[in-house]
């Protein structure tokens, strides 16, 4: 589903495109690229999702801006430490906040934020990580909440955005998912289906196929899923990371059939 205006009272932010609905079928190839399904069956389907990509590389990188900040502490005990401190705690107070930021986005989120696809309660359940770059020191707005929606309130659309990296311009892009109010195109809550590393059209498009058609109509992967939970091989973040654990009714409701 193409157009020129975005179809919902809230676009995403850099929408391109509205896909299909959850109730059409979709056109074309489905393709078996990126991460296999987590499982399969005639029951569920769970997609693997990740809100850091590459994780491990932001602790890393903030270990000088740590070893800064420590080796400062002991100028200011024994050389003029109120001007020292008066002078360098802006900047120092700044350091802290990206240690502690870039530390926490790579160890809080959990080892895998899957996305199960109820065909026969015609629900989707998120394991939905928040974060709040702003307060990396909160214990409230960091965590995992997962909820659930019904399959016919979804609405996919596609993303692009441009922005100055390293060496130039960058650009990122993926598929939302927007609920809907049952009836109408009004907003009222969303989450990501895929980011720049996952083609999301052709995600959200295996999604209505086996919402629609179920299992037997999927392509096929050439390698079986991971166990993300334990499979986290040398990336110290990914061991520090928290293991999914879904709250145990929302579990047994979303691997079952009413």
């Amino acid at each position: 589903m193409a157009a020129d205006k975005p179809l919902l009272d809230k676009p995403v932010k850099g929408w391109r495109s509205d896909l299909g609905g959850p109730n059409e079928a979709p056109k074309g190839q489905l393709f078996a690229i990126g991460e296999p399904p987590n499982h399969v069956d005639d029951t569920y389907l769970e997609v693997h999702f990740a809100t850091l990509w590459g994780r491990g590389v932001l602790m890393w990188l903030c270990l000088p801006q740590i070893l800064i900040t420590v080796l400062c502490i002991p100028q200011w005990m024994n050389d003029g430490w109120l001007a020292l401190l008066l002078l360098d705690g802006g900047s120092t107070a700044l350091c802290i906040w990206l240690s502690v930021l870039a530390v926490r986005s790579d160890i809080a989120p959990p080892r895998d934020e899957p996305i199960r696809f109820n065909r026969k309660r015609r629900k989707v359940y998120v394991y939905r990580f928040h974060y709040c770059w702003w307060n990396p020191f909160s214990r409230t707005r960091w965590g995992v909440k997962p909820v659930s929606f019904d399959w016919d309130d979804l609405r996919a659309e596609s993303w692009g955005q441009m922005g100055i990296a390293a060496g130039g311009i960058a650009g990122a892009w993926g598929v939302d998912i927007a609920v809907v109010e049952p009836g109408t195109n009004h907003v009222i809550d969303r989450f990501r289906l895929a980011g720049s590393n996952t083609d999301g059209i052709n995600l959200w498009a295996i999604a209505r196929t086996y919402m629609q058609q179920g299992p037997d109509a999927l392509p096929k992967w050439p390698y079986p899923p991971r166990d993300w939970n334990n499979d986290v091989g040398l990336n110290l973040a990914r061991k520090l990371a928290p293991r999914v654990k879904w709250p145990a009714g929302m579990d047994i409701e979303s691997r079952s059939a009413p």
